[in-house]
């Protein structure tokens, strides 16, 4: 009978080298020291005892009888779904998310806020239940104009509610929407983590769907997920946009949006595609875009550099995902610093890598 393999098994059985070790001790230091520093004892003591036995007592505490229950992340509070693998787990267990993009990440919104006069337009593609939502209004404060898109009915129905409930409602406007290279209705593949929602590939437009589903409730819309021919995965339907559209649609310069942050899980280049407005704009611009080599073509990854590199940007953050150090799933929350400063490192970063990177990029 096979023993049951903790995280620290599997990850002995895997870095057979000191370099790597190194990383990975030096990365859980970095990590428990965090959570101690911010007043979290009960996480602190979770992490550790994950580390050793693969079962988190402090999440397992957290998780009560309760759906959907608030956490204090940083000066907010958030409702996340206790159903969540993903990112409601990782505030639940952690109480923060990308811990090291994040903070790269507020530091640009504070030198936008110092430097740009009126309104700062931020342009939020996938904003799952509003974690970075809450982020950009509690920094940039009543300047803030946040354009909201997420497509899946169960995130919308949080992010609403999140941003209601911090006092930010006022500041954004969410639309249920996917962003792309082309309008169309697409299949979204549910996932078990609410940020790893993906683009169906190939998924076709269902003639039924009209353009109005989109504004549809969560009720109404949990009846168009339909089950695969796997068995495995549901999708449901939603329109998608591309970015040039949504803007000319509502009268918004592209020149005004400030901060575009987006996680699609692979689509990348498609939404990029349909964000040249955005792009070729003068600035100043923050973009916070979440890359995933493994799910892009070669021809894809130099194009998703290039949309950068040939816009004017410059790279400021650049972080691998805690996987890189061999860090479960349920425990990546801090990230690694990528050796990226030149817009050729991370053409050499993307071709080689098999871990996801945060990038940050300014102009």
């Amino acid at each position: 009978m096979t023993a049951t393999r903790t995280p620290a098994r599997r990850v002995r059985s895997v870095l057979d080298d000191a370099p790597q070790i190194a990383q990975y001790l030096g990365l859980e230091a970095r990590k428990l020291a965090r959570l101690l520093r911010t007043g979290r004892p009960g996480a602190a003591v979770g992490s550790v005892a994950e580390l050793a036995t693969g079962r988190n007592p402090y999440y397992a505490f957290r998780l009560e009888d309760r759906r959907y229950q608030p956490v204090s992340v940083g000066d907010h509070e958030l409702v996340v779904d206790t159903t969540d693998a993903g990112i409601s787990r990782t505030l639940l267990a952690y109480g923060v998310h990308e811990y090291r993009s994040s903070t790269a990440f507020e530091r640009e919104l504070e030198r936008l806020a110092a430097t740009v006069d009126g309104p700062i337009h931020v342009l939020e593609v996938g904003a799952n239940i509003g974690y970075f939502c809450t982020i950009e209004a509690g920094i940039l404060g009543d300047r803030a104009r946040i354009h909201a898109v997420e497509p899946i009915p169960s995130n919308v129905a949080l992010l609403e509610h999140n941003l209601e409930r911090n006092g930010y409602a006022d500041l954004a406007d969410v639309e249920r929407l996917a962003f792309g290279d082309e309008e169309r209705t697409v299949e979204m593949q549910l996932s078990t983590h609410s940020n790893q929602h993906q683009v169906r590939a190939g998924s076709a437009a269902a003639d039924s769907v009209s353009a109005a589903d989109g504004a549809s409730s969560a009720a109404d819309s949990a009846s168009s997920t339909a089950t695969l021919e796997d068995g495995e995965s549901e999708t449901v339907a939603v329109e998608q946009t591309t970015g040039n559209r949504y803007l000319a649609d509502r009268d918004v310069d592209p020149a005004s949006i400030n901060v575009v942050r987006f996680d699609v899980e692979g689509y990348e280049s498609a939404v990029l595609e349909g964000l040249t407005d955005v792009l070729e704009a003068p600035g100043p611009t923050v973009a916070y875009v979440e890359l995933h080599p493994l799910d892009l073509s070669p021809s894809a990854k130099v194009a998703v550099v290039d949309c950068f590199a040939t816009n004017g940007f410059e790279i400021v953050s650049a972080v691998r995902t805690d996987a890189a150090a061999g860090v479960p799933d349920a425990r990546r929350w801090h990230g690694l610093e990528c050796d990226v400063e030149e817009f050729d490192d991370l053409r050499r970063a993307m071709a080689e890598s098999d871990h996801s990177i945060e990038l940050i990029a300014r102009k």
